[in-house]
């Protein structure tokens, strides 16, 4: 049995959705949630297999609520069904731990086999998802993959300070790391994208799409 927590502030679309999955005997509906916060609650206390969530809630979002439910309660996976499905929201949603996106237009077929799949722990694309998921994927490669996978993960973090204009000075005392070690990495950073000043290292971050 697949047990099932349906977050979302409107009533009449956890309603329609129990109707959709009533009857079906593998998935059963525990709890339902109409904000953020209770939809957490509510994985804690019933610790589901899914948490089909919506984006936009009260209290916390349906990205809010997948980042917590990943960190604390990594069995429960998350399925966001969004009357959203721009890319933004989309990698966002991924990003934060969701295993599925599913818009609010989809047929009660591709529901049931979303729920399915993503109990099972596995990724949930429908076509329309696939195709705004795969040209920014490829967009980010081809902008920002070459010069981008060249740096480390301190050097990233660097690199983000820089951008937003903070001074060496700055960034030793929120990295907790010596001046010297910031000029040494900004060096670095310059002679791996090519650059020989700040102003085109602030250029070519921007335009890469490498912070």
């Amino acid at each position: 049995m697949i047990k099932v927590v349906l977050a979302d502030d409107h009533e009449i679309v956890r309603k329609g959705i129990r109707l959709l999955i009533n009857g079906k005997k593998k998935i059963e509906i525990v709890g339902e949630a109409s904000d953020g916060l209770q939809a957490v609650e509510l994985v804690h206390n019933l610790k589901p297999n899914i948490l089909i969530t919506d984006l936009t809630m009260p209290g916390l979002s349906g990205i809010e609520v997948a980042a917590k439910v990943k960190k604390h309660h990594p069995h429960t996976h998350v399925l966001v069904l969004s009357a959203f499905f721009d890319e933004e929201n989309i990698l966002k949603s991924f990003e934060a731990g969701a295993l599925g996106y599913l818009p609010k237009n989809s047929n009660e077929e591709e529901l049931i086999r979303a729920i399915e799949e993503t109990a099972q722990g596995k990724l949930f694309y429908t076509p329309s998802i696939m195709e705004i998921v795969g040209a920014s994927l490829i967009e980010r490669k081809s902008l920002g993959g070459g010069l981008g996978a060249s740096l480390t993960t301190r050097e990233k973090e660097i690199l983000k300070h820089l951008v937003n204009g903070s001074t060496n000075k700055e960034i030793s005392a929120n990295l907790f790391v010596s001046t010297r070690t910031v000029d040494a990495h900004r060096r670095n950073i310059m002679k791996k994208l090519k650059v020989h000043n700040s102003a085109q290292l602030v250029k070519v971050s921007m335009e890469k799409k490498l912070v």
